[in-house]
């Protein structure tokens, strides 16, 4: 019998059983293919991070004391530290890593410093000589160009004098031309001579000057006629030369371990890779240099004309060419030509005078290659901590400790980024006391060769790559225009470059024997580290390390056991992932402005923790549509029960009792929520195979048990209160007894707000679903545009964020289609009991525009009220990711909260088709 009164139930109501039965069943298949994605995206996640798990090395070695604290506080290892470090470790600790049982690879790192080589830049101005005139003046003006076009040094001038007429030149190459008068001689078509092209006299200390100074660093060219020739012999060319000078940095690694970690020789594509063992000379330090630049500068060459006055005072100085210099500087020039040269050509220029010293004697002892005389190291950046990130301080110091500008132009040995502002100090110069180290160059490697591992994974303390740091505020960002800032020339800088010069371990033993460089200034502090000259270690374990717990532990005991027998500081690398830390760069003195940028350091530990997070997000992503689902079943199943208030009211008068009608009810909702799992479930396997998301079959066989205690749980609340109905109440209209009174509405918005608080409960009810849709999309909005994609800032997290973008804007999607369903509900339900009441207000003459506005208030009051909550908690949910509530977050939940408003309006359509079909008459004379 019960069964008969449910299908004739089914049959009288067709159109709110098959609306309910439609909710359940979009409700299922939603909440199967968004969970279905939710797997997906857990397991390409998973899949990335696997993939990306273990980096070059799984453990990294270092001096103890050399952690930061901003490390310690956020599990952070800084990166591109390796200029500023002075060794700490043993030769015999290294062995002992080495030695230790699952340990593969042990490969070191000992800093030697900076060398210094300069090579020729040939300015060609033969072409804008005019033939017409017998003496004239060019002037060459370098700018060097760096720090993404921020920063222009200008450079002291470079001049050419030309002129027709024969120049003659003592050699000075000759025996027994020592204290001879060397000047060059102009010889006139009347044979007349007259000194030009002056020299310099001797100098005092107190005459030397900063390199920098741009006194130092300009000089003159002479050229004549035919027949002219240098002091060598050679033919005058008019060739203006610009010295470019090119600091390595050099570092000792061991080749075997080199090898096996990073492929180093692989990479070699130019000679030989490095011996192995102590070379055969033991003054000869073998070394492998990169083949390409790693550092951002440019030149531009502006030419110059100079006019007739300029070539007088060249002639009528004789003796001493620094007045000279200094008063043509400050002389204007006509514009000629700009050409512009790229690092990438005198850099190969000086790899090749690297590889085959001699072959080219055009640098006039600038490129001197071969022997290492000398070489400097530089401290670490002088930085405090500032907030979540650290503040470059900018710093003075003698810059004299590169060389001395003596006047005679080879100042400009040193490259003129040195000027710039500086955020190292602790700088020394190390002298090499009988000039017996030499530089042999076996081959040339490319760094971008080199086994680096993933992207994702990059370790720090990088050997090989300097990513540069981009713009971390909008203010940098601009600034930089999109770039990065890169290494340039300036080793006091806040980045340095890789080592782009390196020998074997074996071999750099002769640096660090005592007696054979010198430091100077001569502190105990600024030594070489010969005792402990390595800097740090990388070291790779045995076998397959995996995501898996088991791996973790391993990893995690070995380093304890290397930390307990060597007293170092031991970090895991494994899992570990580049990251961003806030630096605030002090303004430089040639227009780049202060700066805050993302220094790329490594955090420890991102893989465990993404893996993690995808299974609460596929957790996450399943429950929020579960329960928009399951709000959205419990308002249909109000409404369908409460449109039978009068029905199950006489079925108690004539004796139901309470079970029987809760029997009734529930297995109404539970035969609908069985049709609708299997509808839902037909529906979402075809779609889950067109768009390849995972479904198992455990998934499916829950599909239809999750539709029926969806139904049987949304609607049970409904049933058990229509369940006890009061018989007499049942015959009144369906007004809820605790309405709240309000004032006679006098305006439309006044009427829908009093209709709106006439049921509450419903009211709310329809304005939870969409408040959650709201929250999510608050969220989404956050980490989309407020985190600039992401919210673990990290390469490895970001690429996960990136791979689950689709299915978080299809699961709020399909939260949000709900709350509009949930809103649609109500205002059909209200018009169904107020249907007398707008019968009224048509007769009376109210337009059908009116009664519009009216549904349509209504639902923007759910809107609003949906909307305020949701916003509210989707902001509070994301202030918890960005450390605070910023602007960007507060503009985030205003979009957020418009949309929820404007999809809420939406939802009037269906109301607004039932308001249109009303039968006037018929329900006023019901009344």
């Amino acid at each position: 019998m019960m069964w008969r009164m449910a299908v004739a139930q089914w049959r009288a109501r067709a159109r709110r059983s098959l609306a309910l039965l439609a909710m359940i069943a979009v409700a299922v298949s939603g909440f199967t293919l968004l969970t279905g994605a939710a797997v997906t995206s857990r397991l390409d996640a998973v899949g990335t991070v696997e993939a990306n798990f273990r980096p070059a090395y799984d453990i990294l070695i270092r001096p103890k004391g050399s952690v930061l604290p901003l490390e310690q506080q956020h599990g952070l290892v800084q990166s591109g530290q390796l200029a500023g470090m002075r060794g700490g470790i043993t030769v015999d600790q290294w062995r002992r890593v080495q030695a230790m049982p699952d340990v593969s690879v042990a490969a070191p790192v000992a800093m030697i410093g900076y060398v210094r080589r300069t090579v020729p830049v040939a300015v060609d101005l033969g072409d804008l000589l005019d033939p017409a005139t017998e003496r004239q003046m060019l002037r060459v003006r370098p700018t060097w160009v760096s720090d993404a076009g921020l920063t222009r040094i200008p450079d002291a001038g470079q001049y050419l004098y030309a002129t027709r007429n024969r120049i003659d030149t003592p050699r000075d190459d000759q025996p027994g031309s020592a204290g001879k008068d060397l000047r060059p001689q102009e010889v006139d078509a009347a044979g007349r001579r007259a000194y030009i092209c002056p020299g310099v006299p001797m100098l005092t200390q107190a005459e030397l000057l900063d390199p920098t100074d741009l006194r130092s660093r300009s000089s003159i060219t002479c050229t004549g006629g035919p027949g002219s020739k240098d002091g060598s012999g050679r033919p005058r060319r008019p060739v203006v030369t610009v010295p470019w000078s090119v600091p390595f940095l050099f570092a000792a690694v061991d080749p075997a371990a080199e090898a096996a970690l990073a492929g180093l020789d692989e990479a070699v594509d130019e000679g030989d890779y490095l011996p192995a063992g102590t070379p055969g000379d033991p003054s000869e330090l073998p070394i492998l240099v990169a083949g390409r630049a790693r550092t951002d500068v440019t030149l531009e060459l502006d030419v110059q004309r100079m006019d007739a006055t300029a070539v007088q005072m060249l002639r009528r100085t004789a003796d001493d060419d620094r007045a000279l210099r200094e008063r043509l500087e400050k002389r204007s020039g006509d514009p000629a030509r700009r050409q512009t040269v790229q690092v990438e050509v005198p850099y190969r220029d000086l790899v090749d005078r690297l590889r085959h010293p001699g072959a080219d004697d055009t640098a006039g002892g600038w490129a001197e290659t071969s022997r290492l005389d000398r070489f400097w190291t530089v401290g670490p950046v002088d930085a405090v901590a500032d907030g979540d990130g650290r503040r470059a301080e900018a710093v003075t110091y003698d810059r004299t400790v590169w060389g001395y500008g003596d006047q005679t132009g080879l100042g400009n040995l040193v490259p003129m980024e040195f000027a710039d502002t500086s955020v190292r100090d602790d700088i020394s110069s190390h002298v090499a006391m009988n000039n017996d180290v030499t530089l042999k160059a076996v081959g040339t490697f490319d760094p971008d060769r080199v086994n680096l591992g993933s992207a994702l994974s990059a370790v720090p303390m990088d050997t090989y790559h300097q990513p540069g740091a981009a713009g971390f505020d909008e203010a940098s960002r601009a600034a930089l225009g999109g770039r990065t800032l890169e290494p340039n020339a300036n080793v006091t800088g806040l980045l340095s470059q890789p080592p782009l010069m390196l020998t074997s371990m074996d071999a750099a033993a002769k640096v660090f024997t005592p007696g054979v460089f010198r430091t100077d200034p001569p502190y105990p502090e600024l030594d070489l580290n010969r005792a402990a000259p390595i800097s740090m270690l990388r070291v790779r374990l045995d076998g397959t390390v995996g995501i898996d717990a088991l791996s973790r532990e391993r990893v995690r005991v070995i380093a304890e056991r290397i930390a307990a027998a060597t007293g170092l500081q031991v970090d895991i690398t494994l899992g570990s992932s580049p990251t961003a830390v806030p630096v605030r760069y002090p303004a430089g003195k040639f227009g780049r402005p202060e700066l805050v940028v993302g220094e790329p350091w490594v955090k420890k530990g991102v893989a465990a923790v993404l893996v993690q997070a995808a299974d609460r997000k596929s957790v996450l992503l399943s429950g929020l549509v579960l329960i928009v689902c399951a709000v959205a079943v419990l308002n249909a199943s109000r409404a369908a029960v409460r449109s039978r208030r009068t029905e199950l009211g006489i079925l108690a008068c004539v004796g139901w009792q309470r079970r029987h009608l809760l029997a009734l009810l529930a297995g109404e909702t539970a035969a609908i929520g069985l049709a609708a799992g299997i509808a839902g479930t037909l529906v979402a396997v075809p779609l889950a195979w067109l768009f390849d998301l995972t479904l198992s079959g455990a998934h499916l066989l829950l599909t239809i048990p999750t539709a029926v205690a969806l139904a049987l749980i949304a609607g049970g609340g409904p049933a058990w209160r229509a369940a006890r109905p009061d018989p007499a109440a049942t015959v009144r209209p369906a007004v809820s007894r605790q309405a709240v009174r309000l004032p006679a509405p006098r305006r439309v918005t006044g009427l829908a707000l009093a209709n709106l608080a006439r049921t509450p409960g419903r009211a709310l009810l329809g304005a939870a679903g969409l408040m959650i849709g709201v929250a999510a999309l608050t969220m989404l909005l956050a980490v989309t545009f407020a985190f600039r994609g992401t919210v673990t800032g990290t390469l490895l997290g970001e690429a996960v964020t990136l791979q689950a973008r689709t299915v978080d804007y299809l699961a709020v999607a399909v939260t949000v289609v709900l709350g509009v369903v949930s809103v649609a509900d109500v205002l059909y339900l209200d018009i169904a009991e107020r249907a007398a009441q707008l019968a009224l207000f048509t007769a009376v003459g109210w337009p059908d525009r009116v009664l519009y506005r009216l549904v349509g208030t209504e639902a923007a009051g759910m809107g609003v009220l949906g909307g305020l909550a949701g916003a509210g908690l989707g902001l509070a949910g994301a202030s918890l990711f960005a450390g605070g509530i910023t602007a960007a977050l507060w503009w985030c939940a205003g979009a957020a909260l418009a949309a929820g408003i404007a999809v809420a309006v939406l939802a009037v359509i269906v109301p607004i088709v039932m308001l249109r079909n009303l039968p006037t008459a018929q329900l006023l004379a019901q009344e």
